[in-house]
């Protein structure tokens, strides 16, 4: 029981500081700064025109859009000649040593004007307020400044990415105690100045890496740059994984046993604990059910971890009390993806995303 209740207690530490975005308002809204919004695009004609819609609508109008079609097998470059966006079109792969989002995200920059720089996943949508809040954001804070949207959820099986997104929270450190700039950054939602990211290198600095947001926060802190991490909140939002389950665990395993190596090894035995006291904490309901004291300290235990997962993860999804008290089970999800994303990328040393093999 004791180990049960250090390893919830562990849960505060590495959670206590998660912050989400909220709404700045600045004289000129981030009007005073030409920007230039690189949007990468492999087969998102599911997602694309919900970006570019959201975007057509922000209080802060941004000098120019850039679509980069990265050689897509869909619709994705039709529906973005709809709107008014620049359209790069990348009809090959990348080059050897290049990782395709990062290929399309430096091809971006290549055909830019902006002062600075927002790159956005093309399944992100922005509320109105959403952009003149990042720039500003990033003007206050400097260096790169991550975004992680909020993960809204239409189905249940959605749902069985959680733990990813609190192990996603967990293992950049940044919202520990104590800790003030972030070992990485957020893929999705990245803001920075021309600048900056001219100094640093950009994509092109870890090209080959598939980590490509961990790194490039990396690269910008080594060149002494800050890096600040937040949640999207009711600004930034994005719908993860609509296809179905077999999408969540392709799409989580392509890389997260990659990343676990990357993560700072304090921060990892933290995570370890955590994740080891909730599940045993389950384990142990059926073992301790004819002792009544021991058995009713477990529920609570139980329900302690139930009410801890739900008040973190609601902050970064659309997840409910009814997800958080079912959460073994996405313990187990879990695990089962963490095994396939260890045999994909460390055995196989290869993945498959969107259509495209990627060499890890």
């Amino acid at each position: 029981m004791l180990f049960t209740l250090i390893a919830w207690l562990t849960g505060l530490l590495i959670f206590g500081g998660l912050k989400v975005l909220e709404a700045l308002h600045s004289k000129d809204g981030g009007t005073g700064r030409k920007v230039s919004l690189i949007i990468p695009a492999r087969n998102e004609e599911k997602n694309i025109g919900k970006l570019l819609e959201s975007i057509s609508k922000q209080k802060t109008v941004p000098h120019e859009v850039i679509v980069v079609d990265d050689n897509s097998s869909d619709g994705t470059a039709e529906i973005a000649s709809d709107y008014n966006v620049k359209l790069v079109r990348l009809e090959s792969d990348p080059p050897t040593g290049w990782i395709g989002k990062s290929w399309a995200c430096w091809n971006g920059y290549l055909n830019s004007a902006g002062e600075t720089l927002v790159f956005l996943d093309a399944d992100v949508e922005l509320s109105p307020e959403a952009l003149g809040t990042i720039i500003d954001l990033q003007e206050l804070k400097g260096g790169l400044v991550s975004v992680q949207p909020y993960h809204r959820m239409e189905r249940f099986y959605e749902s069985f990415s959680l733990v990813f997104n609190l192990i996603v929270v967990a293992s950049l450190g940044n919202f520990m105690a104590g800790e003030r700039n972030a070992p990485g950054a957020f893929g999705p939602c990245m803001v920075c100045s021309r600048s900056d990211y001219s100094d640093v290198g950009g994509h092109e600095t870890i090209r080959s890496n598939v980590l490509d947001d961990i790194e490039l926060g990396r690269a910008f802190r080594k060149s002494g740059f800050p890096v600040s991490n937040t949640f999207g909140g009711e600004l930034i939002s994005f719908r993860m994984y609509p296809g179905g389950i077999g999408e969540v665990l392709k799409g989580w395993g392509k890389n997260f046993a990659k990343g676990a190596g990357s993560t700072p090894p304090l921060t990892l035995l933290l995570m370890i604990l955590w994740i080891t006291g909730g599940f045993s904490t389950f384990l142990r309901l059926p073992i301790a059910l004819g002792f009544q004291i021991q058995f009713i300290a477990f529920i609570i235990m139980y329900l302690a971890y139930a009410i801890q997962i739900y008040l973190y993860s609601r902050k970064i999804g659309s997840f409910s009390i009814g997800h958080a008290l079912i959460f073994p089970v996405y313990f187990l999800f879990f695990f089962y993806t963490f095994i396939y994303s260890g045999l994909r990328t460390l055995l196989f040393r290869r993945v498959s995303w969107k259509g495209r093999d990627i060499d890890v």
